[in-house]
């Protein structure tokens, strides 16, 4: 699968992770946003890379570039913040410091997404020690928002257009199959967050006012409740509406997709998925099926003890987008089909980070690139799927662009990338490196692009 020159990277890798993770970038914690930036910054210039931080109103984005030999462009768009760590006693080691184990590499942010950062820039370094110079221009783009939606992403991308016009766009985010082999995504979906609220009286009351007195808690579960049914269908009218029909090619790609479902339930302790989907049913759940999550649940009830009627109870609601669903056109559905139930009280909040979708064609010369690279690295064909189950702000790009931007990462199902002990393979890190080297050489040769 890697090869054989690959442990030679180590001494790059290696160090460089371990910086990283030690790094307490979790998200919205600014002074270390901050901190993290600037040692990203100081590692690419430390690969040859001229480095410029920009502020935004949430976490620095860092945008790194060098010049090759080729005319040829690519961009690698990579984020360095992490989620918490959660209780330090789930974690066999300290979530901060990278600890290698069975040839695992363990520490908060090691695969989502600082290996991943590390294996592009050691790929970049080691082909400027190899040649003197990259084989085409290269250019780095980091933010440190992309856990809540990339928000301030949008205005940084116009704002330094003369920086990042490219032909070609790797982001984050990508997953290895069962045989430890990145899969091929011709696109993402699309995002919207909205948070319900119902307010209360402005007092706490006691529960027995509750014959008299509107429960904001139970507001809340009513409009939840008309949301989505017990059978996962999304109530709001007109959800459905925008949805693409897949095409043909698309259809069989997603049937012959194997998800290694043993290793999924296994690393995620669960004893089968949703109604017990598996084969070409699930694939296709996870490919075309858009949905609305409840990610969170809140009540508030004031000072004293249970029981109370909360004075306000609110829901974080995640919408997963597929092709051509838009999120401002879902967000006034979802305000209309509320008013339609006399849900009038129920507040519609919709939160920075929404973005639409981004897809690619199934016959993009991108997506061949990176098929071949693939196969070439790891020995054998990737699998491709044609729309990611995961959502990115990869429109900026496909539509604001129009350039072919790609996910690409080194996630698992045992990765854990939001709970303790996230972890990667120590050979898969390597062989991410050695695909980067490849993509990058191998792009410098197109004379011509569609």
């Amino acid at each position: 699968m890697v090869q054989p020159d690959s442990s030679s990277l180590d001494p790059f890798l290696l160090p460089h992770l371990r910086t990283l993770v030690a790094r307490h970038s979790v998200t919205g914690d600014d002074a270390a946003l901050d901190a993290t930036a600037s040692v990203i910054a100081s590692l690419m210039r430390e690969c040859g890379l001229q480095v410029s931080i920009h502020p935004t109103e949430g976490a620095p984005i860092i945008i790194g570039q060098r010049a090759g030999a080729s005319k040829r462009h690519i961009l690698f768009y990579d984020h360095y913040d992490v989620p918490p760590p959660g209780p330090w006693r789930d974690w066999h080691h300290e979530p901060f410091t990278v600890a290698e184990r069975d040839g695992r590499l363990f520490g908060r942010g090691v695969a989502a997404d600082k290996g991943n950062l590390v294996a592009r820039l050691g790929a970049v370094a080691s082909l400027i020690a190899e040649h003197g110079e990259l084989p085409c221009h290269v250019t780095f783009l980091v933010e440190g928002d992309a856990l809540v939606g990339s928000p301030y992403l949008p205005n940084l991308v116009a704002d330094q257009a003369h920086l990042l016009q490219t032909d070609l766009v790797f982001s984050f985010g990508g997953i290895l199959d069962g045989k430890g082999v990145p899969f091929v995504y011709a696109g993402v979906r699309g995002r919207l967050l909205a948070m319900l609220r119902v307010i209360g009286s402005a007092v706490t009351l006691p529960a027995d006012l509750a014959t008299s007195v509107v429960n904001p808690a139970w507001r809340l579960l009513w409009a939840l409740n008309r949301v989505k049914s017990d059978g996962e269908e999304v109530l709001i009218d007109g959800f459905y509406d925008g949805v693409a029909a897949p095409s043909r090619e698309a259809n069989k790609l997603t049937r012959a997709l194997d998800l290694d479902e043993a290793a999924r339930l296994e690393a995620w302790g669960l004893e089968q998925f949703l109604f017990g989907m598996s084969g070409a049913t699930l694939a296709r759940a996870e490919t075309f099926t858009p949905t609305c999550n409840v990610s969170g649940l809140t009540t508030h009830t004031g000072i004293g003890p249970n029981p109370t009627i909360p004075t306000l109870a609110e829901a974080l609601l995640d919408f997963s987008l597929v092709p051509e669903q838009r999120p401002n056109e879902i967000a006034r559905l979802l305000r209309e089909h509320l008013l339609q139930y006399d849900l009038h009280d129920v507040q519609v909040e919709t939160l920075k980070g929404a973005y639409p979708p981004a897809t690619n064609p199934l016959s993009s010369f991108a997506l061949n690139l990176l098929a071949t690279q693939v196969e070439a690295t790891f020995g054998m064909p990737p699998q491709v799927a044609p729309l990611a189950p995961f959502s990115l702000p990869l429109h900026l790009f496909t539509a604001g662009m129009n350039v072919p931007a790609l996910p690409l990462g080194l996630q698992q199902p045992a990765s854990a990338v939001r709970g303790p002990n996230e972890s990667i393979s120590l050979d898969q890190l390597r062989a991410m490196t050695q695909l980067v080297r490849n993509l990058i050489s191998a792009f410098a040769k197109f004379d011509n692009i569609p």
